[in-house]
């Protein structure tokens, strides 16, 4: 019975993303094992789900907690402080192109300063979807 149920629940896992009915079939593996010394089916059932409970709350905080630490890089992000090449002027208050990474960009400079065409500069930051620049020879 208790491999019918564990069957049920990694089935059940393989059909969803949360990573939570593992730990109940890793439970019923556990009480299929200890079937074999407790004969009472009361106790096999609270045995299970202590153990599957135990690990779902254990394992995943321990994953939740990993996963807060890491930095996920979108693509926005990973062109930040990159280099580019001014293609079109960027006037004060007005956008001009930037090329990063050869995908052209809307740009403003970071102090509403003349960029000339030609001219290398980094990225600072992005305002909705514009790149906020300056220039890398100041």
């Amino acid at each position: 019975m208790w491999l019918v149920v564990a069957i049920l629940f990694g089935i059940g896992e393989l059909l969803t993303t949360s990573l939570t009915l593992i730990w109940f079939s890793i439970g019923a593996l556990v009480v299929l094992v200890l079937s074999s010394f407790i004969s009472s089916i009361i106790f096999q059932v609270i045995i299970f789900a202590i153990i599957s409970i135990s690990l779902l709350v254990i394992v995943t905080k321990k994953i939740v907690k990993k996963d807060k630490n890491y930095k996920y890089e979108t693509n926005l992000q990973g062109i930040l402080s990159k280099r580019g090449v001014v293609r079109e002027d960027i006037l004060p208050y007005k956008t001009g192109i930037v090329i990063v990474n050869g995908e052209e960009w809307s740009a403003i400079a970071i102090d509403n300063e003349i960029i000339e065409k030609g001219t290398t500069v980094e990225v600072i930051r992005i305002e909705g979807v514009k790149l906020v620049v300056k220039s890398t020879t100041n």
